[in-house]
């Protein structure tokens, strides 16, 4: 065999091998088209299935979180509003505790007189 025909017939087997390469390529797209537009049955009943179910655990999972923001917001109000007991009689302030009430009292309202509850603790 010379070159020249050797050229020849390696150009005539690349073009059946394109040729070959291009008729999968058609066949391969269909069949990927098919799976994923859902014209199969078997695809299309188990993406509804899968898709409820998907649907169905956000919702509940949706509920538990709210459930969690709401019992957690609560206790933390409901615990800082019982620790402000002690209430400014001037300023209408809440405070924790008497020491840091005295200490706000002598502060902020120094010309007013001290409450009688106030007397005894000691800052």
């Amino acid at each position: 065999m010379r070159s020249s025909e050797l050229g020849t017939t390696f150009s005539y087997n690349l073009q059946d091998a394109n040729e070959e390469l291009r008729f999968f390529e058609i066949h391969l797209w269909a069949i990927w088209k098919e799976l994923n537009t859902g014209n199969s049955t078997q695809t299309k009943s188990r993406d509804m299935a899968r898709g409820q179910q998907k649907i169905q655990s956000q919702q509940k999972n949706a509920k538990k979180q709210a459930e969690q923001k709401k019992k957690q917001g609560h206790d933390q109000k409901a615990a800082a509003k019982a620790a402000l007991i002690y209430t400014c009689t001037v300023c209408r302030t809440q405070m924790p505790d008497p020491k840091t009430f005295k200490q706000h009292f002598e502060s902020k309202h120094p010309k007013t007189p001290l409450p009688p509850e106030l007397a005894d603790v000691q800052a």
